[in-house]
């Protein structure tokens, strides 16, 4: 079932009010070739993404295999890194689970939690940044905050629920929850 109108708009303000452009676009600007129609394709090619990898997840067929190759499609196609490409993946897709899934659904254990500044200061890697991250230490920055959080919250843990429990103590910080 393709995204609704609702959907899409909620991801899209979730893409454009985060950091995710941020350092997408300064490494687009540093490109002379780089103009507002390529970053528009960097829109649309998320959201053609995102299209395939929430419709695997609402079947309840979505692997950390798909949720890859969709990183590696966009940091090839649009030359920047596996540490930006992950990001509006990830976001999303937390988002997406969050809003449409329960809690303990299997599917949660194939996501992955984005990966950001706040993140990576939390587990002790703070000078790196997303544009010096390629896929093996993307994998290894997932490997480590999956056993960070298992220690925390036991076996069962999901990688997003990393990033959640950071959100989490925004929400109590600011008096929300």
């Amino acid at each position: 079932m393709p995204l609704t109108i609702y959907q899409k708009s909620l991801y899209l303000i979730i893409l454009n009010t985060t950091m995710i452009l941020r350092s997408i676009g300064k490494t687009f600007r540093e490109r002379p070739e780089v103009n507002e129609e390529e970053i528009k394709k960097f829109k649309q090619k998320v959201f053609e993404e995102i299209e395939t990898l929430t419709n695997l997840m609402n079947n309840g067929n979505l692997l950390e295999e798909n949720i890859l190759k969709s990183i590696k499609r966009l940091s090839e196609e649009f030359g920047i890194s596996f540490g930006q490409a992950q990001k509006p993946i990830n976001v999303i897709l937390k988002y997406h689970f969050l809003l449409t899934r329960q809690e303990n659904d299997p599917q949660k254990k194939e996501l992955h939690s984005p990966i950001d500044s706040k993140n990576l200061r939390n587990i002790n890697k703070s000078g790196l940044s997303l544009k010096r991250i390629n896929e093996d230490k993307y994998l290894e920055i997932q490997s480590k905050i999956l056993e960070i959080q298992q220690n925390r919250e036991g076996f069962n843990s999901a990688r997003v629920d990393f990033d959640i429990s950071w959100d989490r103590q925004n929400l109590e910080d600011e008096g929300l929850l």
